[in-house]
């Protein structure tokens, strides 16, 4: 550093705002006695993080102004943002690196840190001298987004590296690394590539070889695990990296977790393996297969996490230069405020690269197009505006967390259910909360429930968002619900049930299995005979696993669950949620239906508003047990209401294809009266037949 006097740094941002991209201009003043001349210099600008800003020896320009200064001009394409950042000035006849921390505060001001050499073989050092503008891979790396972990691992493997040449130059022993990995996502990316790019920098001199699980086992071939024999055929040094880790919990889960496992001791160092996942999804196998948990140290685990603001940004524009639009000055300012404010706010937390593609190709591009088509001809390419991206949508997208919590409480009635999942939903944000504050968190929760209710009380529907919530918050890695019953689980006999089992099991990985009419499987008798019994002990080996990546919910009459439950103490104490249904009263029930008539655009008669509201009273005053609640409000409305105003329209000729008239209910309700619906189902049975 003798050989420098100072260092400063402006960004040539020409009067505009601090969200937009433009050059940086590093001053380089000799010291004392010393002189500077072109190229000796190169200049590198990362943020704290080491995502990559811009170089000067990928585009730059360098000004001699005296014998002691230069200015070295380094082109940016990306959005300079408020935020630490790190500036890097390599001397390419000394070899050493200077690192000079700087902050950005909102008004673009540069506030400039000390200088300070980089001790040799330290990471930045290895990052500069070593890998920049000399790996390939590490480009991919570092660009991508959500992959903080994934970058300093990257370069803590390539100072190991180092080190151990060193040793090795001292006719010392090199030391061994374990190079077998989890990586862990919580986002919808699958960077396969990455992960390739990240094994090249990791893993030199090995080959990379990746493997679905769920195509690894087939069980109606002769040899059902041929297609893992093949991928593991190679005699050569190979890191094989896993994904789609579910697949090892199917029925051929042991065969294939046994054939990985021998491959890794068939040869140590020779093979290594990456699992790559979600949490839910890796930790389950791991419980599963503890011997495959073995073959990872503590240190070997990595997160590939969610994106920041600072990240959705640069995506955003990424995406607009791959798509040829060319946003003016006013949107880099305008539209990086926005996506940062909407990130802050919690509205695009669970998007992926996925999702800024299609904001760009589906919501900016059209409008774009549609204005620049009337233009072209009179002014040229025209840029694009902030005429072409409406805003509003990304300030009002929601996560998906969030919009299943306002789906959930657009229902009616349901308050208690209601009150209970937003308890459920703060807990799982809270734990997440203090895991990014870095507190220790232990999340043992269960999140199996047990719903209680007459049909049509939303029951199902409630699954279905309550598996959007878990997916979203993580806990989940599928978030789908899949509905069954008695006759989808019991077979004709032990064997065939037990298949049904793996089958709906497999199914279910990753989903909410909901349960209907739940103790029908459990028949009331001590004698363990009925196959029902066999459902329920499979069943119990997922409730007991801390993070099955599965949710079970048994659902049905309050009774008979209560029966059900109490019959088996191991099983009751395996749901920490129980959610109780009531029926809907006649206000909630009209409510439901003027809610499907407002949702298509059908308007009521005054009249037809006050026969709506008798017929309804009449029917809860006077249901049965059997009563359908909202489900009988839609097939009320749906197939009686509608199709009797159809009717009464082409008959008439009339034009008027919005209001529904009283005639259209009573019309209606002469089917649909539920004293009417048991009473021909009562008619109707057979003899010798129940149902």
């Amino acid at each position: 550093m003798k050989d420098i006097a100072s260092i400063s740094l402006t960004l040539s941002a020409k009067n505009r705002p601090i969200f937009t991209d433009g050059s940086a201009t590093v001053n380089i003043k000799a010291g004392s006695g010393s002189y500077v001349k072109k190229d000796r210099f190169a200049c590198f600008i990362y943020t704290e993080d080491y995502y990559p800003m811009c170089n000067s020896e990928e585009s730059g320009e360098q000004i001699l102004r005296t014998g002691v200064t230069i200015d070295i001009e380094i082109q940016c394409k990306k959005i300079w943002l408020p935020g630490k950042y790190i500036l890097f000035v390599r001397d390419n006849i000394g070899k050493s690196v200077i690192r000079t921390e700087f902050k950005l505060d909102q008004s673009a001001k540069v506030l400039l840190g000390n200088s300070e050499l980089c001790v040799e073989g330290c990471m930045d050092d290895i990052l500069i001298s070593c890998i920049e503008n000399t790996d390939a891979s590490w480009d991919e790396i570092a660009a991508a987004p959500g992959a903080v972990q994934l970058r300093k691992y990257a370069l803590e493997c390539r100072q190991f590296k180092k080190f151990n040449e060193q040793r090795k130059e001292l006719k010392g022993k090199e030391l061994r690394s374990d190079w077998n990995m989890l990586i862990y996502t919580i986002n919808k990316d699958r960077p396969i590539r990455t992960l390739e790019m990240l094994k090249k920098l990791c893993v030199p001199g090995t080959y990379f070889t990746h493997i679905d699980c769920a195509t690894l086992f087939t069980a109606s071939l002769t040899t059902p695990n041929i297609a893992l024999k093949e991928k593991l055929h190679s005699t050569l040094n190979q890191v094989y990296c896993l994904t789609n880790v579910g697949g090892l919990l199917s029925s051929g889960g042991k065969t294939v977790a046994k054939e990985l496992i021998d491959k890794m001791h068939e040869d140590g160092g020779k093979y290594y393996i990456w699992l790559f996942g979600s949490h839910q999804e890796i930790d389950s196998v791991l419980e599963v297969h503890p011997s495959l948990r073995e073959l990872f140290l503590r240190d070997n685990y990595l997160e590939q996490q969610s994106y920041t603001g600072f990240e959705l940004v640069q995506a955003f524009f990424s995406e607009l230069e791959k798509e040829n639009l060319e946003p003016t000055d006013e949107v880099k300012e305008v539209l990086s405020r926005t996506i940062l404010k909407c990130h802050q706010d919690g509205n695009l937390a669970s998007w992926s690269l996925d999702s800024v593609h299609r904001f760009v190709v589906q919501d900016i591009r059209p409008r774009y197009i549609k204005r620049a088509i009337s233009t072209i001809v009179d002014e040229g390419i025209v840029p694009l505006t902030l005429e072409d991206i409406d805003l509003e949508l990304l300030r009002h997208t929601n996560s998906a967390f969030e919009e299943s919590l306002k789906e959930l409480n657009r229902m009616v009635g349901l308050e208690d259910i209601k009150q209970s999942v937003m308890t459920m939903a703060n807990q799982i944000r809270f734990y997440a909360k203090r895991r990014e504050a870095g507190f220790r968190t232990t999340n043992d929760s269960s999140y199996h429930a047990i719903f209680t209710g007459n049909p049509g009380t939303g029951k199902t529907t409630v699954a279905k968002l309550i598996g959007k919530i878990y997916h979203s918050a993580g806990i989940l890695s599928k978030g789908e619900v899949i509905c069954v019953d008695r006759t989808r689980l019991v077979g004709r006999y032990v064997g065939e049930t037990e298949e049904n089992m793996k089958t709906v099991l497999e199914e279910a990985h990753g989903n909410v299995l909901f349960i209907d009419e739940a103790y029908n499987l459990y028949d009331g008798a001590d004698d363990r005979v009925d196959y029902g019994n066999h459902v329920l002990d499979s069943l119990l080996t997922i409730l007991a696993q801390p993070n099955p990546d599965m949710v079970i919910i048994f659902a049905g009459y309050e009774k008979e669950m209560e029966a059900m439950l109490n019959s088996n103490p191991g099983l009751m104490g395996r749901f920490s949620y129980k959610y109780r249904f009531e029926d809907y009263n006649a206000e909630q029930l009209i409510e439901i239906a003027c809610n499907l008539f407002s949702h298509d655009e059908y308007i009521l008669t005054d009249e037809a508003k006050d026969i709506l509201t008798e017929v309804v009273v009449e029917t809860v005053s006077q249901k049965t047990k059997n009563f359908g609640n909202a489900r009988w409000v839609k097939q009320f409305v749906c197939h009686g209401i509608i199709p009797a105003m159809a009717d009464r329209i082409l008959s008439t000729d009339s034009n008027d294809l919005q209001h529904i008239e009283a005639y259209d209910i009573r019309k209606a309700f002469e089917k649909f009266n539920p004293k009417v619906i048991e009473l021909k189902s009562v008619r109707h049975r057979v003899a010798g037949f129940s149902a």
